[in-house]
């Protein structure tokens, strides 16, 4: 009997052995898997601020980038040629062929005839916009409700004929005209800029409005008599301004010269508005 007790004693002995034996193995590798994910997670937090510092150092140079580019376009000078009234057969084609001849993209505030040209328009890369469909003082500036009802047609007009969701428009006679009440105005003003469409005016006029067959000298001299670093020109394409399409090689050259750019006008182009 006390053989037997003894024998059972020293298995138990051996028994525990075992589980501290495997308890101290166990806890060896957990020690380990430890040390393991400590160098793993160290090895991620120098990668994460490795990260983070070139990250900051590409937002500073971003920034740096994004100021000189600025800067750049500010600085930049660019001629915006724009033509009202048409498009007419007599004119725009000529223009067109001009603009195409010298590389140049200009913009059309078009009203509501010659409609099949408006295509030829957009197809040669030249902003389409808007300038009513009736460009009739008396109905287009009666009212709000007037205004919206012309612009719109002319819009969805364009819109049939080359599917552009035309968004730039001139008032007819320009924002400054002397027809339009001011309270009206300032109500046409706020739903356009509501409604997502961008007016402009000028800050450069080469006075072909005032007359019809003005001399070719007289609309370059003041076509070209501005200096400004971005310059909105004002000039005509309706079928009486034959000698604007006459003048326009003379003024492109004259800015070219003057190491001026041309560009076409859009949503995102500088405002030139004479009522905000």
């Amino acid at each position: 009997m006390k053989k037997v007790i003894i024998f059972l004693m020293l298995a138990v002995s051996i028994f525990a052995l075992g589980d501290a034996g495997r308890i101290l193995l166990n806890n060896k590798k957990t020690v380990d898997k430890i040390k393991g994910l400590k160098t793993e997670i160290a090895a991620l937090d120098k990668k994460e601020k490795e990260t983070n510092d070139t990250l900051v150092k590409l937002e500073e140079e971003n920034k740096a980038l994004r100021s000189e580019l600025s800067e750049q376009l500010a600085n930049k000078k660019v001629v915006y040629l724009t033509f009202d009234d048409g498009p007419t057969p007599q004119n725009t084609e000529k223009i067109l062929a001009i603009l195409k001849k010298n590389n140049i993209k200009g913009t059309f505030f078009v009203i509501g005839h010659n409609s099949d040209m408006y295509k030829r328009i957009v197809e040669e890369g030249h902003t389409i916009a808007l300038h009513t469909y009736s460009h009739n003082y008396k109905e287009v500036y009666a009212s709000e409700e007037a205004f919206f009802k012309d612009l719109y047609k002319i819009h969805d007009a364009v819109m049939e004929k080359t599917g552009v969701d035309a968004k730039v428009t001139r008032f007819p006679g320009g924002s400054s005209n002397a027809i339009v009440k001011k309270a009206t105005l300032r109500k046409i003003i706020d739903r356009l800029n509501d409604e997502g469409f961008v007016y402009q005016d000028w800050n450069c006029d080469s006075t072909d409005a005032a007359g019809n067959k003005r001399p070719v000298d007289v609309l370059v001299k003041n076509a070209t008599s501005c200096n400004a670093t971005k310059i909105n020109l004002l000039m005509h394409d309706s079928a009486a301004k034959m000698t604007t399409a006459d003048a326009l090689q003379q003024i492109i050259d004259s800015y070219r010269s003057r190491g001026y750019d041309f560009e076409e006008l859009t949503v995102y182009s500088p405002k030139f508005q004479h009522r905000k």
